[in-house]
């Protein structure tokens, strides 16, 4: 009996093929495009026909390859051009779910602010920031090793990184969770202890920031343990209800990763580090693994703000052979 190739491989093997072949996919993108602004549904035998694929297949390699599934990229684009249409006319709130293909205005109500941040009379307000979803081009697209990125490695470089601790508030916790440990930080009394320590921090390699998170223990690739906060000097006397991990000196890679936003840094970021150390003549040095992130000032709080791309600095031990690199 023959045995059945496992499902990731076949999508594996028909995404390189398209891949091969980005007008296929650009070709389901036009027609989609055709019908997102007036709200037909979506026709899958015409995306099997002009893919020529299985319907089903097509959609799973469009996903991976995408990072979205069919329905959801024209949910986004669909609300993307809903809200420059109740910005820039005078269409009401009904008309315009109606029209983008929505059952109801309260459902479009409530996927209109899922999406924008804003609700749809608050899009009419002359200073409002709507948030773009923009035509995927398959030509734009870039991989590392399967996978598509949507960040970009903006710099890299090698530095002698001193003896010190970290201390701040410790979790067990996971990339999917982590999230929840920045908000518990923000949201304690951490920051306040950190406060005190400001005359003996230990940071003159990284710029001002708003956090720092420390992973290290990775039970796999994606759990942890994490310490938030900030590095301190040696000896220094540490106030009561914050963790201390010692940091021994080494050589690390310091890199700026920027996106659109910070979901999309965090998705790349391991396969750009790891790809750029590897490019640079680096060797990760696992024997004393620790995966840094600093989110600074001036390239990721700043930038956030005004609404723009942001940029978030990473650390990571490497082999102390390993040359500079600027």
């Amino acid at each position: 009996m023959k045995r059945k190739r496992p499902v990731n491989l076949i999508i594996y093997g028909v995404t390189e093929v398209i891949m091969n072949s980005s007008k296929t996919f650009n070709d389901v993108i036009l027609y989609l495009e055709k019908i997102i602004p007036d709200g037909c549904e979506i026709d899958y035998h015409e995306i099997s026909r002009i893919a020529m694929s299985p319907a089903a297949l097509f959609q799973r390699i469009f996903n991976f390859i995408s990072g979205i599934s069919i329905s959801d990229y024209v949910r986004k684009r669909r609300l993307t051009l809903a809200g420059y249409e109740l910005k820039n006319t005078d269409i009401s709130v009904l008309d315009a779910a109606v029209k983008y293909g929505f059952q109801s205005h309260s459902s479009f109500s409530r996927a209109f602010k899922e999406h924008h941040g804003i609700t749809p009379s608050q899009a009419r307000m002359k200073n409002a920031r709507l948030n773009d979803y923009l035509p995927i081009n398959f030509s734009d697209m870039r991989f590392v090793g399967g996978k598509r990125i949507m960040a970009e490695m903006k710099r890299i470089m090698y530095k002698e990184t001193p003896e010190r601790l970290m201390v701040g508030l410790p979790r067990e916790t996971s990339f999917s969770d982590a999230g929840f440990v920045w908000q518990e930080f923000f949201q304690g009394d951490t920051i306040e202890k950190l406060d005190r320590l400001a005359d003996v921090k230990y940071c003159d390699d990284i710029d001002e920031n708003d956090g720092i998170g420390f992973m290290y223990d990775f039970s796999d690739r994606m759990n942890f343990k994490i310490v938030i906060g900030d590095f301190v000097r040696m000896q220094t006397e540490i106030p009561e209800g914050l963790f201390v991990k010692h940091i021994p000196k080494g050589r690390a890679a310091y890199v700026q990763i920027e996106g659109s936003n910070v979901a999309e840094i965090l998705d790349s970021a391991y396969l750009l580090i790891t790809e750029a150390i590897e490019k640079t003549g680096g060797t990760i040095d696992f024997d004393n693994f620790y995966w840094c992130e600093i989110y600074t000032h001036e390239r990721y709080s700043e930038p956030l703000a005004r609404g723009e791309k942001v940029v978030i600095d990473y650390m990571m031990p490497v082999k102390a052979d390993t040359e500079a690199a600027g």
